[in-house]
């Protein structure tokens, strides 16, 4: 391996160009499948309270629908599923079959194999953001969903915040356990939590509380389609670089799993 300061990241992206090329074109048909299906006219008539949790009470509008469907609930979920992916391969599965060892033994630190990487994941994660944002906008107006170009930038850098703590949990995890089953686990699990617990917060008064433990209450809590930009996103700033400082201080000091 070069000892080149951003070795670790270049290596990180060239690995995985082609699964990215796959993830990106998949997103956007499925970004372009689902918006289309936006029909201004469609009423929800007396919406049940599980419609409103999942907030599909309010299809006939452009951000009520993208609320509901591609930002709300396809999109996040399935970049969820990258970034469990690639940040429990990123340390732990690769110290589980023992390639960590190989990469440590060349002049690089853990601090910069953990950081790189998971950097190399962020710019991902902003790369298929953008792809969506692309394609929202020409949709959005093609088939005039109304929603202000400010608000649906605001969302989506929302979402790309959402699933970089998505990918903290994971590497993070995969830092201090060394275990690929339990990052997989954890980071699955939380992204599972954090999407309930949002979805019904406002039908339950003794799940409510636990919305501030929900990424996704930072992420979609302020309207963010309607209202812009709220404050409350910021807590998603913040939480990735809490969560790699853990990660990072634990898996500098730790013996690797053997």
């Amino acid at each position: 391996m070069s000892a080149e300061p951003l070795a670790v990241f270049g290596k990180a992206l060239r690995d995985q160009r082609r699964g990215l090329v796959f993830w990106g074109a998949g997103l956007a048909l499925v970004t372009l499948m689902y918006t289309s299906s936006f029909d201004p006219d469609k009423v929800t008539e007396s919406a049940s309270g599980f419609q409103k949790a999942l907030a599909l009470d309010d299809l006939a509008t452009g951000a009520g629908f993208l609320r509901a469907t591609v930002l709300g609930m396809i999109v996040p979920l399935l970049l969820l599923v990258y970034v469990t992916l690639t940040g429990s391969k990123a340390v732990a599965g690769e110290e589980e079959t023992g390639l960590l060892d190989l990469y440590l033994a060349q002049p690089i630190d853990r601090s910069q194999l953990l950081v790189q990487r998971f950097a190399a994941t962020c710019l991902a994660v902003l790369g298929f953001s953008v792809v969506v944002l692309l394609e929202l906008l020409v949709l959005n107006s093609a088939l005039d969903m109304k929603v202000e170009f400010g608000n649906l930038l605001v969302t989506v850098i929302g979402l790309a915040l959402l699933v970089i703590t998505f990918a903290a949990v994971a590497f993070a995890t995969g830092a201090i356990t060394g275990r690929r089953s339990l990052t997989l686990g954890i980071t699955a699990g939380y992204g599972a939590f954090s999407f309930i617990v949002n979805a019904l917060a406002s039908q339950s008064e003794a799940i409510e509380p636990l919305k501030y433990l929900s990424a996704f209450h930072y992420y979609l809590g302020g309207s963010p389609l309607r209202e812009g930009f709220d404050p409350a996103m910021l807590v998603l700033l913040l939480a990735p670089a809490v969560l790699l400082g853990l990660g990072l201080a634990r898996f500098k000091s730790r013996d690797l799993n053997v």
